[in-house]
């Protein structure tokens, strides 16, 4: 059946009634025409150009709907259902700058009309994601669900917004109330599977993932977020599996091109890893993590010179914080002020400090930041004017780096990265003592990192696994722990409550005869002291101590020792207690 011919009505009042009832009933071509021909003898009433903006934006023709809408606006900006209207408009046509200033301009207006609705706050919200203003988006997806509780879609958004602000516990709670109404709502899944991940339940991740793979098994956004899961649990073999699937589905995700290059890497396959992650970057030339994964693969492999370069892109990631200053980029610097930002863990300062004197013996005065628990030590770098704290107001400087970027600006080469060591010294004024001496050589270990490091999974070796080395004869083992482990052993000299900065555990090092450290701060603490080191690492180690090796650059006191395969603490321990013997 077909419609019938639009009849030619009487005059204008009869086409605006004939055109509002075809509205109503759903078929808007014929009432767009209708409202067209009423505009053209009724082009200053803000109504219709309203009625036809509406029209337009429901049949999809959003860029004559929202010149309709500002037309309707301009004849009448006093009216907030007009802009409202218009705010939607430029909301469902992705503008969320526009759809945002105009929305935000009149919800006050519509709150004290009480015209406030779940739409117009949701689109407010959608603006206010698009903007990453993720506080603002919670707060009005908030709004709308007090006005409609069961609107899936916004509690998804609401959801993300408070993951992207790492309320991770407050979006599993919106994403389980999903759950609890669609139980395979794949979204829904999906977002909670990466929440776990990132709080470190990968079982619960991995269950989840699976679950919504199951509804979507070819989408290869959870396809990679899969992958990552697998690959913490240590499943590389099957992570690189997932990665392949998400990329036999779309060849241009990028994200699974950087991942399978990651995963890669674990298996020390490197020159595979380089070549995923030029492909990610082919793809997506401009993204920092990308290039960030890059570098660890080119750093790790020996490649210095490119893969400084590369590491300058963590300068533009969204967890690095900016310099606010004039940046050096080589310039003299005789007589000039150079602050140095730190950043990244503590185990990075005291690896870059080295840098310090090298650019004050170029006439720099200069000024370094670090944490409070670096300080006293990092005052006997030679030729440092000031060490100040992250909190602390900034002095007036010439030129400003990070401190992670001197490789770069100084063109470090690989032959001389240990001339600087030893390039800290324990501070004069600080007094920390080990027991009377039994006679027995002493040893200091520390066999467990920062629990929230993201690797601390891969690098920590499990406390168990070190009992080899209590059997040892004529040894004492010290305690470098700086924080409670939960471990003990009779065996154990535990000093962790007069370790209260690394100055303190300087002083304790000064003392030892050995450290025997997994890959946390102590170790670069033994080595930027001089002293001898040993480091037990994982089989994928971090990019700093290269690959098949037993020494270091970095740190010529120290003496490495891999793992064989991945997770095998056992061989790591039963070669230090043979070279101990």
């Amino acid at each position: 059946m077909t419609d019938q011919k639009l009849e030619t009505p009487n005059s204008p009042e009869d086409a605006l009634h004939q055109a509002i009832k075809l509205h109503e009933e759903g078929k808007l071509t014929k009432a767009i025409l209708l409202y067209e021909r009423v505009v053209e003898t009724n082009s200053e009433t803000p109504q219709i150009w309203y009625l036809l903006g509406v029209a337009r934006k429901q049949n999809g023709d959003l860029t004559n709907a929202i010149g309709n809408l500002q037309k309707a606006t301009n004849l009448d900006p006093t009216r907030p259902d007009l802009k409202a209207e218009l705010g939607l408009a430029y909301a469902q046509a992705g503008l969320a700058q526009k759809a945002f200033q105009t929305l935000s301009e009149v919800l006050p207006k519509l709150v004290s009309l009480d015209q406030d609705d779940a739409l117009i706050y949701g689109a407010y919200a959608d603006a206010c994601f698009n903007l990453r203003n993720w506080q603002e988006a919670i707060t009005y997806y908030r709004k709308a669900l007090t006005k409609e509780p069961e609107k899936i879609n916004v509690q998804l958004n609401l959801g993300v917004a408070l993951h992207n602000l790492n309320r991770l516990e407050e979006a599993i709670e919106v994403y389980k109330a999903i759950l609890d109404k669609e139980p395979n709502h794949p979204g829904a899944l999906t977002n909670i599977g990466v929440a776990y991940q990132e709080k470190r339940n990968f079982i619960a991740s991995l269950h989840t993932l699976e679950h919504a793979a199951d509804f979507s098994p070819n989408d290869p956004l959870l396809l990679t977020d899969l992958g990552v899961t697998l690959q913490k649990l240590g499943r590389t073999d099957d992570a690189i599996t997932r990665y392949n699937e998400a990329l036999s589905v779309d060849p241009t995700y990028g994200k699974a091109w950087s991942n399978l290059g990651n995963a890669l890497q674990d298996q020390l396959n490197l020159a595979e890893a380089w070549e995923a992650h030029q492909r990610a970057i082919n793809i997506e030339p401009e993204n920092p993590d990308f290039h960030w994964n890059l570098a660890m693969t080119l750093l790790l492999a020996g490649e210095y010179e490119q893969g400084w370069a590369e590491y300058e892109w963590r300068l533009r990631r969204d967890d690095t914080t900016n310099l606010m200053g004039n940046p050096w980029q080589g310039e003299e610097l005789s007589d000039r002020t150079l602050f140095l930002a730190a950043e990244q863990g503590a185990g990075d300062t005291i690896q870059f400090a080295r840098y310090a004197p090298v650019l004050a013996a170029k006439g720099a005065k200069i000024i370094l930041q670090a944490h409070t628990s670096l300080q006293k030590l990092l005052e006997t770098l030679e030729g440092t004017t000031h060490v100040i704290t992250q909190n602390t107001t900034l002095p007036s400087f010439d030129f400003q780096a990070s401190l992670m970027s001197l490789p770069h600006l100084l063109h470090d080469t690989f032959e001389t990265l240990g001339s600087k060591v030893p390039y800290l010294s324990v501070p004069e004024d600080v007094n920390c003592s080990l027991p009377p001496s039994s006679g027995n050589r002493r040893i200091g270990l520390v066999w467990a990192g920062n629990p929230g490091h993201g690797n601390d999974h891969n690098r920590s070796c499990p406390f168990d696994e070190l009992m080899p080395l209590f059997k040892l004869p004529d040894t004492d083992w010290i305690s470098l722990q700086a924080r409670p482990t939960g471990d003990a052993d009779p065996c154990i000299i535990d000093l962790s409550t007069q370790l209260n900065s690394f100055a303190d555990t300087a002083a304790i090092m000064a003392q030892l005869d050995l450290i025997i450290t997994v890959d946390t701060a102590a170790a670069h603490l033994a080595g930027a002291l001089g002293y001898p080191v040993w480091l037990m690492l994982p089989y994928a180690p971090d990019w700093r101590w290269l690959t098949d090796r037993t020494d270091s650059p970095w740190y010529p006191t120290a003496r490495l020792y891999r793992q064989p395969k991945p997770g095998d603490w056992h061989s790591v321990i039963a070669a230090i207690a043979n070279d101990l013997r």
